[in-house]
């Protein structure tokens, strides 16, 4: 997600995939989840393991709530919430797959959740390259400007290498605010339109400092070593395996 801005566009992507991309994507698929069951022979039974994470760092739904947690933090604390099957956006909808939730609210539920997204994760993937539709891939972007006879926004820099942020459509007079479900949990970009081509305003809320409020009071009376597992755990679910 970090690393892809440049490919997605509005109503397509940059350039079609290069030949033989999604075999090398279904092998790696086939790779991840032999790793995946590594990961969970070396440390999801391990009784050193165990004894760090289970009943450490506890907070209920109910706290996760109230302090707008999101993602991983919310759902391993027995809330059932999933952007992509509450709002029902894109096409996840077509995809056979579950929310995964634990209800302990742990250090260790935490961490079982993010294994079991990863699954999860790998089964999206797989579904979507079996249906990936044939077709052209130009998007908006390219559409815009091709009615513009040597325009600015044509330009190398602005259309391939993103030095400079070209426009793509013209912004109407009005707020919006959409939402997605992103590997750390809800993630919003809030827009303030006035009738051109650049936002007037533009925010971005990300989940990753918001889920981390809660740590002060997860540390309280805690010894060294749990407040390092907490932050372990955390870590991992604002780590970089991304959907």
């Amino acid at each position: 997600m970090r690393m892809m801005h440049n490919y997605f566009r509005i109503g397509g992507v940059a350039a079609d995939l290069p030949y033989g991309w999604i075999d090398k994507c279904l092998d790696f698929c086939d790779y991840f989840l032999t790793g995946i069951v590594e990961y969970e022979k070396l440390i999801t039974q391990n009784p050193i393991f165990l004894e760090r994470v289970e009943r450490v760092g506890i907070f209920s739904g109910e706290e996760a709530i109230n302090w707008g947690l999101s993602g991983p933090m919310l759902r391993a604390s027995g809330i059932e919430w999933d952007l992509r099957k509450v709002d029902n956006y894109e096409c996840y909808n077509e995809f056979d797959w579950e929310v995964q939730w634990q209800k302990e609210g742990d250090s260790l539920a935490r961490y079982l959740v993010r294994i079991s997204e990863m699954k999860e994760s790998i089964k999206i993937i797989q579904q979507a390259l079996e249906g990936i539709p044939g077709g052209p891939y130009e998007n908006l972007e390219v559409r815009r400007f091709d009615k513009v006879k040597d325009s600015e926004w044509n330009d190398f820099e602005y259309r391939f290498i993103s030095k400079k942020p070209s426009p793509t459509f013209e912004l109407a007079k009005q707020e919006l605010y959409v939402r997605v479900e992103a590997p750390k949990g809800e993630l919003g970009i809030f827009l303030i339109g006035d009738n051109s081509v650049f936002p007037w305003r533009w925010k971005i809320r990300p989940p990753g400092f918001i889920n981390l409020q809660i740590l002060p009071q997860l540390v309280k009376r805690m010894k060294l070593a749990d407040i390092m597992t907490i932050l372990g755990s955390i870590d991992i679910i604002m780590g970089e395996v991304d959907r």
